[in-house]
């Protein structure tokens, strides 16, 4: 019974860390919007996708309601809106915030397994069951935080604007 109560403890945990990251991915905003252009800062580092399929990367200068400018390699660059299909904006993310979820995942996972694979066994062998328990809970720890950390690190580029 106390086994069932803490693989239950378990899954809810790890089904309330799943489900708050997908929260925050459906709380973007919406990239159809020329206007999230305007609140990007000047000298950031963007890449844009031309509807040729052509893509200029340089740092934002400004946008109007009809065009954006980029300093590029070659010098200032005028794109046109009618003529930009996506923007995507360069970030230096830490992957700290994703490690630690996949921490949290990783040793909530080990943790679910053990207690499950515990409460099964009817043997005197409650010692090592309870190492057994801590072993399983730090290797799912441990594989949690590495592949956290690798994609945390994997993608940093922000789409803020596609064309519709």
């Amino acid at each position: 019974m106390f086994y069932q109560k803490r693989l239950m403890i378990s899954a809810a945990l790890i089904a309330s860390l799943l489900l708050s990251s997908l929260q925050t991915m459906a709380q973007r905003a919406s990239t159809g919007d020329w206007n999230s252009l305007q609140r990007m800062t000047a000298d950031t580092k963007v890449s844009v996708k031309l509807k040729t399929g052509k893509t200029v990367e340089g740092r934002f200068k400004g946008v109007s309601d009809s065009s954006l400018t980029l300093l590029a390699k070659t010098g200032a660059v005028d794109l046109k809106r009618d003529e930009i299909a996506s923007v995507y904006e360069f970030k230096k993310k830490s992957a700290t915030k994703s490690t630690l979820i996949g921490l949290g995942l990783g040793a909530g996972a080990g943790a679910a397994l053990g207690a499950a694979a515990a409460a099964t066994d009817n043997g005197d062998f409650d010692k090592l069951d309870q190492a057994v328990l801590g072993g399983v809970i730090v290797i799912g720890a441990v594989a949690g935080t590495v592949t956290g950390y690798f994609l945390g690190r994997r993608s940093n580029r922000v789409l803020i604007y596609e064309s519709k």
